[in-house]
Parts: C-alpha cells; sequence; structure tokens
C-alpha cells in the first residue's frame, strides 16, 4: 500500500471514530427531544381541578447574592410571583456591606407573600463563598420548611417554576430536581457563543446515570438534605453542584432534570467574560468529576480530529495534492455527514427547549448560534479542555480559590470590590 493510500486510510478511521460519536450524540439529542415532549404532556397531571400543583410541601427558596446583577430585580419579582402555596425566600449574603443587601431591602420593602429575610454568612476561609451563603442561609430556613430550593441571582424562573422543581419530590427514590439555566442569545457574537456553548450541556440531563444538580435551581427535601450529609459534603467544596450530586447519588437517590424548570438568561457578556466564565467551569468539572471531564475531553479530541481528516482529505483531493482523486467526493460527504449529525442534535434540543421556553426567552437567534456553531464550536471547546489542564486555581466574584481536591479549597486573595460588583461579563454560575 503507497503512503498517500495509507493516509486515506487513516484519515477514514479517524473520521469512523468520529462518526460513531457523532450518531451517539444524534440519538441523545432525539432522547432528549422525546424526554421534554414526555414531561410536557404529563404537565396537566400535577395539577388539580383548580390549575393548582398537587404536591405543594412548604419550601425554603435560597438566593445567594453578591454585588447587584444586572436581571437580579427581575428574578427577585419572577420569585413574588410564584404561582405556589406555602413558601419563603432567604437571601443570603457574605456582609451586609455587599451592595445587593440594601437592594434587596428595598425590593422586598413591600412584601406581604411570601415572607423574606436577609441572612450574613460573614467570610469563608475554607470553602467557596457560594457555598458558606448557602450553609447559613439553610440554618436560618425556618424550622417548618420541608424542601429547599436552590437558586442563582441572574435566573429569571417563569410563574410555574417552583411548582414544577418540586413536584418530582413526591416519589421516594428522587433525591433532588434540577433545572438548568438557558442563557438566551444577544445581537454579540459572545453571547451567542455562550449561548451555543451552555446549551450543550442542558442535553446531558435527561440521562439519570450521568447528570448532575445544578446548583441555580434544585429542589431537595429537607430529610433527604440532612441524611445525605449535604452539608458535610459542602463544608470544604467550590463547587455546590458536583458536591450536591455526589452526596445525592452516594445515598442511592435519583436526581430528576425537570425541563418546566428551566430559568432564562439574557445578561450581558464579552468574548472575555465567556472564556473566563466557561474555563472556570471546565477547571472545576476537572478537579469534582475527573471522569466527566476526560469524556468530554475524548469527545471534543475524537470529533475534532476526525472531522479534520474527512476535510483534510477533500481539500486535498481538490486541489490535486492527492492522486487519488476518486476521494474528493466520498471525503466531502463523509465530513458533511458528520457535521449533519451533530447539527441534528443541535435541532433536537432546540425544538425541545421551544416546547417549554418561548420568546423572549428561547429566540431564533439561540437556534441560529447553536446550529451554526457546529462548524468551530469543537475547536473551541477543545481549547477550553486543553486551557484547563494548567491550573487547579478559578477566580470567582472576586476570589481567587486554589481547589487542592474536592474536600479542600484554600482562598488565595480576596478582591472585595470585585467579588461586591459583578461585572456583566463575568458570568454567574
Amino acid at each position: 500500500m503507497s503512503g498517500e493510500h495509507w493516509i486515506i486510510a487513516i484519515a477514514a478511521m479517524l473520521w469512523l471514530a468520529a462518526m460513531v460519536h457523532a450518531l451517539a450524540a444524534l440519538a441523545e439529542g432525539r432522547r432528549f427531544d422525546r424526554f421534554v415532549d414526555a414531561s410536557v404532556r404529563a404537565g396537566p397531571s400535577l395539577l388539580d381541578g383548580q390549575g393548582r400543583f398537587r404536591h405543594q410541601p412548604r419550601v425554603a427558596i435560597i438566593l445567594p447574592c453578591c454585588g447587584i446583577d444586572e436581571k437580579l430585580e427581575h428574578t427577585v419579582a419572577a420569585l413574588k410571583a410564584q404561582c405556589y402555596g406555602d413558601f419563603e425566600v432567604v437571601f443570603t449574603f457574605a456582609s451586609a456591606g455587599d451592595s445587593a443587601y440594601p437592594a434587596i431591602g428595598a425590593m422586598t420593602a413591600g412584601w406581604d407573600r411570601p415572607a423574606a429575610r436577609r441572612v450574613v454568612a460573614g467570610e469563608a476561609t475554607a470553602r467557596g463563598q457560594k457555598v458558606h451563603n448557602l450553609l447559613a442561609a439553610v440554618a436560618a430556613a425556618s424550622a417548618d420548611r420541608e424542601v429547599y430550593v436552590f437558586l442563582d441571582s441572574d435566573a429569571v424562573p417563569g410563574a410555574d417554576w417552583l411548582g414544577h422543581l418540586v413536584a418530582p419530590l413526591a416519589e421516594p427514590s428522587v433525591g433532588a430536581a434540577t433545572g438548568y439555566r438557558w442563557y438566551t442569545a444577544g445581537r454579540g457574537m459572545a453571547s451567542q457563543l455562550r449561548s451555543a456553548w451552555n446549551a450543550a450541556t442542558v442535553t446531558l440531563l435527561a440521562d439519570e446515570r450521568s447528570n448532575f444538580c445544578w446548583g441555580g435551581g434544585t429542589a431537595i427535601l429537607r430529610e433527604v438534605f440532612d441524611r445525605c450529609g449535604v452539608r458535610d459534603a459542602w463544608d470544604a467544596a467550590v463547587s455546590d453542584d458536583y458536591a450536591l450530586s455526589g452526596a445525592v447519588r452516594a445515598a442511592g437517590l435519583r436526581i430528576r432534570f425537570v425541563p418546566q424548570a428551566l430559568a432564562p438568561s439574557s445578561d450581558a457578556t464579552t468574548l472575555a467574560g465567556f472564556w473566563s466564565f466557561a474555563l472556570r467551569q471546565i477547571i472545576i468539572t476537572r478537579v469534582y468529576s475527573p471522569r466527566t471531564w476526560r469524556a468530554g475531553l475524548l469527545l471534543c479530541l475524537n470529533l475534532v480530529v476526525g472531522g479534520t481528516a474527512a476535510a483534510a482529505v477533500f481539500f486535498a483531493a481538490l486541489f490535486g495534492w492527492l492522486d487519488a482523486n476518486w476521494v474528493l467526493w466520498p471525503a466531502f460527504a463523509a465530513w458533511m455527514a458528520l457535521l449533519a449529525a451533530i447539527i441534528g442534535r443541535a435541532a433536537y434540543r432546540q425544538r425541545a427547549v421551544r416546547r417549554v421556553l418561548h420568546p423572549p426567552d428561547a429566540t431564533w437567534r439561540d437556534a441560529w448560534a447553536d446550529l451554526s456553531a457546529v462548524t468551530f464550536s469543537g475547536l473551541m471547546f477543545l481549547a477550553l479542555m486543553v486551557a484547563s489542564m494548567r491550573t487547579r486555581r478559578i477566580v470567582w466574584r472576586g476570589i481567587e480559590y486554589d481547589m487542592v481536591s474536592p474536600r479542600c479549597t484554600r482562598i488565595v486573595s480576596r478582591d472585595g470590590a470585585a467579588a461586591n460588583q459583578k461585572s456583566p461579563a463575568s458570568g454567574l454560575q
């Protein structure tokens, strides 16, 4: 076999490996669409004859604040508008000097329902500040609360968000129910990249073998929270998401994704802000869930290398760099087939999300960003994965953390001004 034929054969094997992954991703997208469709169809069964949720345990919504987020006022207003019976809201801060502390006081001053309170946690010393704030809020929740619900301050939930999120907890085998953030794509490239990057994760949440609790929108029974030892899991953690997920799974309980609990977020960002946000998430994943990180790296490598191999053979044949010009159209077809499978997954995802979100929370720009990003998103994801190998340190809300291990966190430095004022570009989670 000539050297040229060896090149074609190796490229074909690389493409085949990528195509297997791409077809698996396409099937995953189809399953996600079916899962969301089934969830939406089952929605009316959660309501009684008067249109109220049947399962309404007493809830404490816990919302950690750090600075005044772009959509904070909308988030607070959305909480007051929840179609739910008995719930309270606990806002938690590192200090009363946080700019959000008086702002929340003013926003909730006229509330007669739900009950709202502000809790000052103090500065964290050996754990993430967000986790520290959450633990203080849990301790301050009313003694009669049956469910804890955690929400991020930049997510704006719909009126039925709480009822849908709590509903799966009626099943004894469900340890926690989770939503997820849906970033709406704006006009800028950075916003569209963030939307596409975030959307790719949504598809994974329907699979209970590998999903996780998103800290920005999770419900858990108080009894389960105590039984699973979540306080201990959070004791020296930075990631509330992975620590909570691990504790629930260790107790043999399931995590249920609730499509109706997708929380739209449309705050502004920049390319630098998106890169910092995405890289922080991947570094956290590498520390807290190395198996997930390795699977993501393998997937990125496989798709990028396989797609590049098919494209390289096509262009080599097109420009006459290969004598075997017969390979021109087969290589082109292979390249397009790979892209079609990945685009198909994105199309299933977009159709599924539109079953539960509508304009302006889900727009044609989201779909365009998700579908068009396929041509270069693999390289972007791979670059983020490679960049995450260099360090275990992250900067989050003005605090630099060294994540020594999932159970050991060291605070390296603290920028009080940055921690107290969120840049629109930075991203929350």
